[in-house]
């Protein structure tokens, strides 16, 4: 089982790629393994459609469990050899990478241009518990953001957990701390 629509979203990001870019729909793929990455064969495909607000540890309980039960439906036919797969269009493949601590990274500059802010938005879901999204402050601290919301096609920031502190308003953080860059 593969959270995407193969072969689309190849990898160890399936859930996070089709949120990063924005896309209306993504999907579950059940498919036979073969020697290369998210490579082989569909059995079973089905699709999802995206609101725009899910974050991916929403998105993955819903695939997972989607994918579970189609597997559960598949099976007998499966075993009595009633499916037969067909070939990935491998011509359309893309590709996710690993994600790391620093592919949460912003730009709080960002967050004044319309299609950038809707861009974080995007990145605070994709990324939304692991590794989540943070900024510099000018002293070269990491703050980490931690609640936000996307409202009349801007970025807005809640809550944030300044480096080595507890968890604060952004703006009892922006009076307070006055770290910003």
């Amino acid at each position: 089982m593969h959270t995407s629509l193969l072969p689309l979203y190849r990898g160890p990001a399936p859930i996070q790629g089709p949120i990063l870019a924005g896309e209306s729909e993504t999907g579950v793929t059940i498919m036979i393994i073969d020697k290369e990455v998210d490579h082989g064969p569909i059995i079973k495909q089905e699709k999802y459609s995206l609101s725009g607000s899910e974050t991916a540890p929403e998105l993955t309980k819903i695939l997972f469990t989607r994918g579970g039960e189609m597997i559960g439906e598949i099976l007998d036919d499966w075993i009595a050899g009633k499916i037969i797969p067909h070939e990935q269009d491998h011509s359309k493949a893309t590709f996710t990478k690993k994600l790391k601590k620093e592919d949460g990274l912003v730009d709080l500059a960002d967050l004044a241009v319309g299609q950038l802010s809707e861009k974080i938005w995007r990145k605070y879901r994709a990324y939304f518990g692991w590794p989540g999204i943070y900024f510099m402050d000018k002293n070269n601290k990491r703050v980490k953001i931690t609640d936000a919301e996307f409202s009349f096609g801007k970025f807005c920031v809640k809550k944030v957990i300044p480096e080595g502190k507890k968890e604060v308003n952004w703006e009892i953080f922006k009076s307070n701390f006055n770290t910003l860059k």
